[in-house]
């Protein structure tokens, strides 16, 4: 009976789902642990409601994230893909390392959060959907964290060593890493690192992709020292360093992009005690990144420019967690100072080389705490609620910016912000197999600094140059989910549903009283506020296991937006579904796995620059083993992805770039 009821769901999920639909958890978290990395994907109502998957550190942080289903990745070449959570982006939702916020220095968003990490460097990754506490401050569409991998001291082996290289035969991309720890039961050190390189690749019948090249170097020290049998200490760098990476969706590349890294961490933890774990930690990055047209031929560019950016952020994060029999309290105080500054000059044919700014020296000032209870009312029952309250101050923080911005700013520039957020939910589970949530939230946010004071920049998506505007109201939304589980040995079949009401939506909109400064824009717009939005949409998940050892694995998601007048929202994913079947034979686990992406016509052409993509559908085939040969641990594998050569493209891949072919990919990793 099991059996046949997970068959009708997987065969019957594109059609449950048709418009649109993805992969969630209502009220919980994808967490994703690299090993080989844990990602969880964490939608609040219960700890014990997640889903958890393993990642190998040999993947890029992209791929894995684009195969976390509330995940669609927004793709401007084959490196530094934009995640976005349930097609909500940028400043919708936040992306921290380790809890530290970090903003990206570029106007076209070629280096996301993202492009600055390495699952060499992680030890779990969680994607958290709704208004919660683990968004280190709040946030409309949620969040991801990169949780760092450290040094421990008293690790069960004083000596830890990691060696893994990998080859990719579309792009002739390579990469190769290391890792290492020495721990005593006082004192551990680890480091670990990665370089990766890839040529252009070639989309289906070997037809080459030119400016999709990119090479680059991670690397992350930790050192930490037990203090005593509660109190450790550690310090860590990250340093990414990214060279000649091309861009073929946009207009230029990037000569190089770079961050710097740095944190101190003290954490208190204890068994037993009202307060069992305080964490505190203190951070600086910074980001250098300068976009570069040298590389195209001579009639792509109208005109030379140079483009650099910089951000640096200093904050600091504190958080407590204290149990009282059935109720479990959590706190967190946190703040940063971010200052983000992005230049251009130009060089005329003959004339004299212009400048000005794109984002002019502006700088935000954050400051939030955040509240958590859960509360074990019942065997069956848990309450949770949190509640985020932040105070954010924007201005430009020299006299240069203002003057440049004076044409478009009347009066001071400053702006103050005081944010909520609320959310409750309710996970009830009445019998072993069945699990129900709800989670009701209201959350907002404040503009980006971009949209508050960008001056001229380029959207390569409709065209248009975008203007800043510091009167913004801030947006906000109400947020509702429901979700239901059935797990047994054989069968878990897991379904969400999802809205959010948005007031004060933030868009930009055609403004005819400016001139453009792109040579070839169709226009200028400025970002504004619309009344209102919408945005709904549901996720359907099944594991069914036809034997012990073979598996199916079928995950469905799909997302619906329009704004106040009815027209599609743009950048919104249609309705994905990835499906798996997985056999152990022999200690060899292989795979075969479809994805299939749905036509995305709901489009809004003449209002938000899109247009229709069509349907694709891949399979991918795969096996891996590992095994065992004098005393060390080897881990082979082999895939091959786009097995039937298929051309295509997805939504939001900008100027529908397409994909790659047929690609071999062989890896290896030693652990010894």
């Amino acid at each position: 009976m099991h059996h046949h009821i997970a068959f009708l769901l997987f065969v019957s999920a594109p059609c449950l789902l048709t418009a649109q639909e993805q992969h969630q958890h209502g009220t919980k978290d994808t967490t994703i642990y690299i090993q080989e990395v844990l990602v969880q994907n964490r939608q609040g109502v219960s700890s014990s409601y997640q889903r958890e998957q393993r990642a190998s550190k040999q993947l890029s942080t992209d791929k894995i994230l684009d195969h976390v289903p509330e995940v669609q990745m927004i793709r401007r070449g084959n490196y530094a893909w934009e995640p976005t959570i349930r097609s909500l982006n940028s400043g919708q939702i936040n992306v921290t390392i380790d809890g530290m916020h970090i903003f990206g220095a570029c106007t076209d968003k070629m280096d996301p959060v993202s492009s600055y990490i390495e699952p060499t460097n992680l030890a779990q990754l969680s994607v958290n959907v709704g208004a919660d506490g683990a968004n280190y401050g709040g946030g409309i569409g949620g969040g991801i964290d990169f949780k760092l991998t450290g040094a421990t001291p008293g690790a069960p082996h004083q000596l830890q060593r990691m060696l893994g290289t990998g080859y990719e035969s579309n792009g002739n991309a390579v990469q190769t890493l290391a890792a290492l720890q020495y721990s005593t039961p006082k004192f551990a050190l680890q480091g670990n690192g990665i370089f990766r390189k890839s040529g252009a690749y070639q989309a289906a019948n070997r037809v080459e992709i030119p400016y999709s090249q990119f090479q680059k170097w991670n690397a992350a020290l930790s050192a930490a020292y037990q203090i005593s049998r509660s109190h450790t200490l550690r310090a860590d760098y990250l340093v990414d360093r990214g060279r000649d990476i091309g861009y073929p969706a946009l207009t230029m590349d990037v000569a190089y992009a770079d961050a710097d890294i740095t944190s101190l961490t003290h954490h208190y933890h204890r068994e037993d005690g009202l307060i069992s774990h305080v964490k505190t930690k203190l951070y600086y990055n910074h980001i250098d990144h300068a976009m570069d047209d040298t590389k195209r031929p001579a009639e792509q560019v109208a005109m030379h420019m140079d483009m650099p950016g910089k951000s640096w952020t200093a904050g600091f994060y504190s958080e407590l967690a204290s149990h009282l029999e059935k109720h479990r309290f959590q706190g967190r105080l946190s703040g940063y100072v971010n200052r983000l500054t992005a230049d251009m000059t130009m060089y005329p044919d003959g004339g004299t080389p212009m400048f000005m700014y794109t984002i002019p020296n502006a700088q935000r000032i954050f400051l939030a705490t955040d509240l958590s209870h859960s509360w074990h009312l019942h065997p069956d029952w848990t309450i949770e609620s949190n509640t985020t309250w932040s105070l954010i101050q924007s201005d430009l923080y020299n006299q240069s910016g203002k003057d440049q911005l004076s044409g478009i700013i009347n009066g001071p520039t400053d702006r103050s912000n005081m944010l909520w957020n609320i959310r409750s939910g309710a996970h009830w589970r009445p019998t072993s197999q069945w699990q129900f949530k709800i989670q009701v939230g209201r959350t907002s946010r404040a503009a980006t600094l971009q949209e508050y004071y960008g001056f001229y920049i380029y959207d390569r998506l409709d065209g248009f140059d975008y203007l800043g505007n510091n009167q913004l109201h801030d947006e906000n939304a109400w947020q509702v989910d429901f979700g239901a589980v059935y797990d047994d040995a054989w069968i878990r079949a897991e379904a969400n549903a999802f809205r959010y009401g948005f007031s004060d939506y933030i868009v930009g909109r055609m403004v005819s009283d400016y001139q453009t400064m792109t040579i070839g824009a169709n226009g200028v717009k400025q970002y504004t506020n619309i009344p209102s939005a919408s945005l709904y949409g549901g996720e359907l998940s099944l594991r069914f296991r036809l034997h012990k050892n073979l598996t199916l694995h079928s995950a469905n998601a799909c997302t619906v937006g329009k704004d106040d007048e009815g027209y599609a929202l743009p950048l919104i994913a249609p309705f994905r579904s990835m499906n798996s079947l997985h056999l152990t034979v022999a200690g060899i686990n292989g795979s075969l796995e479809t994805e299939y992406n749905a036509a995305q016509n709901r489009v809004s052409e003449t209002r938000y620059g899109e247009t229709g993509t069509p349907a694709s559908t891949l399979f991918h085939i795969g096996a891996r083993r590992t095994f065992s040969l004098q005393n060390k641990v080897f881990t082979a594998s082999l895939r091959v992805e786009n097995l039937f050569d298929q051309h295509y493209y997805r939504h939001l891949d900008i100027m529908k770039v397409a994909r790659p072919g047929r690609n071999f990919i062989t890896q290896i990793t030693m652990v010894l």
